[in-house]
């Protein structure tokens, strides 16, 4: 190896060694320090608002409240830049419930609604205290009458369906951003499309309360949640 090939290495060692001190080596770097520290969690309580509830015609009369009320929980790990944010994969599951003045054998009629699901969030901003939010889920909705004498409980299901979903939507981490707020108060709104078809009794007990046919059920079904998130 000559002097001049031995300069030209040296020199290129010197040009990628300072290329490396000024290129982001981290995780912390890339992501932000504080989308490093762990996982995203979070739990809230929901407003729910399902429209489609309204349309449908019970054989016993009556209807279903189109305002509702449930509880959920998610996680989510930071995976990428994305932007100037950064992006999160995750899992998301709730249960929401809707009342109704339909009269049965039991005490209350109601509509429950359970999903389950992977979802996404993108980070906004170098404060990345908002992200918009989508998922792929899995619902299981019941239409069941309760007893809700405090020692008995029964609980007896006239129908039940399985579909699967989409939802988007967005979240708002209220002081996210701050280096000393790695937790707080979270607002978020979902909307979910799924289509649940034909709505009947699957099972009577001693007289018909849905028909054998009163409607079609599906989306959107709307929640506004408030919870608590921490890292």
């Amino acid at each position: 190896m000559n002097a001049a090939t031995g300069y030209r290495r040296f020199a290129a060692a010197l040009i990628c060694s300072a290329l490396m001190a000024h290129a982001p080596a981290t995780a912390e770097e890339l992501l932000g320090e504080e989308m490093t520290n762990g996982s995203r969690w979070e739990m809230w309580l929901a407003l729910s608002s399902w429209s489609a509830l309204a349309d449908l015609d019970p054989a016993a009369g009556g209807s279903f409240d189109t305002t509702g009320y449930g509880i959920g929980v998610a996680a989510h790990w930071p995976v990428r830049p994305l932007g100037r944010g950064a992006l999160l994969l995750g899992l998301e599951g709730a249960v929401m419930a809707h009342d109704s003045n339909i009269p049965a054998v039991l005490d209350d009629f109601l509509a429950r609604d359970a999903y389950v699901g992977v979802s996404a969030k993108w980070l906004l901003g170098e404060a990345r205290n908002l992200s918009v939010d989508a998922g792929i889920t899995w619902h299981l909705l019941d239409m069941a009458q309760l007893d809700t004498n405090y020692y008995y409980g029964a609980e007896f299901q006239n129908w039940e369906k399985s579909a699967a979903g989409v939802f988007v939507g967005a979240t708002w981490d209220v002081g996210a951003g701050r280096p000393e707020k790695n937790s707080g108060l979270s607002l978020g709104l979902r909307v979910h499309f799924v289509d649940f078809g034909t709505v009947r009794d699957d099972d009577i007990l001693f007289r018909p309360v849905l028909g054998n046919d009163a409607g079609a059920i599906s989306g959107p079904l709307t929640a506004l949640q408030i919870g608590y998130r921490w890292r």
